[in-house]
């Protein structure tokens, strides 16, 4: 048993190493985060951590190697899943990964695009920072500060202390969401097992002596020269605009530390296309929910929300093998638990939408903007007829 324990703490641990160093999307520091199953190349160079519902793969954070591991890794991992019958799916696979997964036949779908802060570019400055400016002196009119709480800085005590104001803000402000807890796979835990490299940036009240107001928390990948702000939370009566003065000032943070960029995570269905061979289903299903669902989850909010911080929008994609199914996703449904709903919370937003349509009627909506098709190897995109989102954020 005593070995067996310490395999699986050096495992965890070169896990954690890998995902640091080699992670090249936003959510793959969160294969540290669960207690997933892992598959190691035979070359112990790589590994792809991955959770299982039924005969269903689900994989977190994408191929943990170094770049000239990751067709070896992926290959093997191929040859295990053909070889026992099982569906695997690779989410936030970006551009320049697709030719491996295409080598081994997988189906590309596009998934959305991810939101990078470049920091040497950013200088707050200008007429397109107006709104982030305003909100980040709004708050310093109301006496909000912004501090780093490293793990290391606190006793046992004093962190427990500080994780349950932590915890009793993020069930505060998921209280008004349709789900009746967390969506799971797809979200970092508030409060995870360890801490590692994770860093946990907090607002506080009085000049930084009062109570919490909200928090954010950052993880990092690409050998923690990219980092992403991947939670945040704030009290349900917080000063108005907490959560961007917490991005401005934890974004300042890092540009001190010569970080290269911040990603603000996913935005789902932004300029969804047609790619060749993509699956339709998921394809229709990410339109219909970005264009008529946002009472479950408001999708065009939150791509109006982190725009207005000018970022760099790059593609990312969903790798189904065989393909994707009617199966596969409910199997994601049932992993994220993303329809565990209060029935009354969803009827309220519904009639938040149909009470106060003009709420949304200035929210921003991506451009379609035609790819090359070199460089995605998709069929002309058709346009899709802009609308005015229907649900606030």
């Amino acid at each position: 048993m005593l070995a067996d324990s310490i395999e699986t703490q050096n495992s965890d641990k070169r896990l954690e190493e890998l995902a640091y160093l080699h992670g090249q999307a936003y959510d793959s520091y969160l294969s540290t985060e669960g207690q997933f199953e892992k598959f190691w190349s035979s070359d112990r160079q790589g590994v792809i951590a991955y959770a299982k519902v039924g005969r269903y793969l689900h994989v977190q954070g994408g191929l943990l190697a170094p770049a000239e591991s990751r067709s070896l890794l992926l290959k093997e991992f191929f040859e295990f899943v053909e070889r026992s019958g099982l569906v695997a799916t690779f989410y936030n696979v970006g551009e320049e990964e697709l030719p491996l997964f295409r080598q081994q036949g997988f189906q590309v779908t596009k998934w959305g695009e991810e939101p990078l802060l470049d920091l040497k570019n950013i200088t707050w400055s200008g007429h397109e920072f107006e709104w982030v400016r305003r909100q980040a002196n709004y708050c310093r009119r109301q006496q909000a500060v912004v501090t780093e709480c490293c793990r290391d800085d606190y006793s046992t005590e004093d962190w427990d202390e500080l994780m349950d104001e932590i915890r009793g803000i993020a069930a505060e402000c998921l209280s008004t969401k349709p789900q009746r807890g967390d969506v799971r796979f797809f979200n970092g835990q508030v409060d995870p097992p360890s801490w590692d490299r994770r860093r946990l940036f907090v607002a506080r009240s009085d000049h930084g002596a009062g109570r919490i107001e909200g928090f954010l928390i950052c993880l990092p990948f690409d050998s923690g020269r990219q980092w992403s702000i991947e939670t945040y939370r704030h009290r349900l009566d917080a000063p108005r605009g907490i959560v961007p003065f917490m991005i401005h000032q934890a974004v300042e943070s890092l540009k001190s530390e010569g970080i290269d960029a911040i990603s603000l995570c996913l935005c789902p269905a932004v300029r969804y296309e047609q790619l060749l061979g993509d699956s339709w289903i998921i394809r229709r299903c990410l339109q219909f929910g970005f264009n008529y669902a946002s009472a479950f989850f408001d999708m065009p909010g939150e791509y109006h929300f982190k725009s207005r911080f000018r970022p760099r929008f790059i593609r990312r994609f969903i790798c189904h093998w065989p393909r994707a199914s009617v199966g596969s996703m409910w199997s994601t449904v049932r992993l994220s638990a993303a329809l565990d709903l209060d029935w009354s919370k969803l009827l309220h937003n519904l009639w938040q939408q149909i009470a106060r349509p003009k709420t949304r009627k200035n929210l921003a909506m991506p451009k379609q903007q035609e790819p090359a098709v070199a460089e995605t190897q998709s069929r002309p995109r058709k346009r899709v007829e802009d609308r005015q989102p229907v649900a606030s954020h």
